[in-house]
Parts: C-alpha cells; structure tokens; sequence
C-alpha cells in the first residue's frame, strides 16, 4: 500500500485566521473526495495537531492507494485537481512524503 502525507502552512487573511481556513479545508476536502476518487483507498484531513508536532502545520492530508499509478489517477483526478485549487489559495507552503507499507500476518 502507497501512503500519500501532504502537509501546509496557511496564510492568516483579514477575515479568518489559519486554524479556520484549516477546519474549512478539511471539511471541503472530505465532501468533495470521499467516496468519489476510485483511486482513493482512504483520506484523512487533519487540522487538530497534539502540542509535540515540531512542524509548522495547519493542514495534513493522508491517503492511501494500491500504486504509484493509482496516485498519479487520483492527483489527476479531476475533484482532487478542483480541491487542489482552493487550498492553493490559502497555502503559504507545502511539504510531502510518499511510502510504502507492507501487510504483515
């Protein structure tokens, strides 16, 4: 299985703070992707990190897929393209990392 980690850094605009653009991207995200990407084994966005997080982060994604082919699908895809717009918007950067899992029995 193929992990998919994206995390950013968000600006601070005049009428929200970066924690609220976080929650707003969050729930953006998941109603515009889950269930709807057949590329898409699973999504979690998160805006809610524990105190010992040493990044700089406001917004993580985490996916999971059969391939790097199945992610090349879905960043292609044209819903998560459409979502990838909107956050560009409000992102200051961007980091990622990408790995595979092995099932173990």
């Amino acid at each position: 299985m193929l992990h998919h980690l994206v995390w950013w850094t968000l600006k601070d605009t005049e009428n929200n703070n970066p924690k609220e653009i976080a929650q707003y991207l969050a729930k953006l995200g998941m109603e515009k992707m889950q269930g709807k990407i057949d590329a898409l084994l699973s999504l979690e966005l998160v805006y809610d990190f524990a105190d010992t997080t040493t990044q700089e982060v406001q917004l993580l994604l985490h996916s999971t897929h059969k391939s790097e082919k199945e992610l090349a699908e879905y960043a292609n895809h044209p819903i998560h393209v459409e979502f990838a717009t909107e956050l560009k918007k409000y992102a200051t950067s961007r980091q990622a990392i990408d790995y595979f899992t092995v099932e173990c029995f």
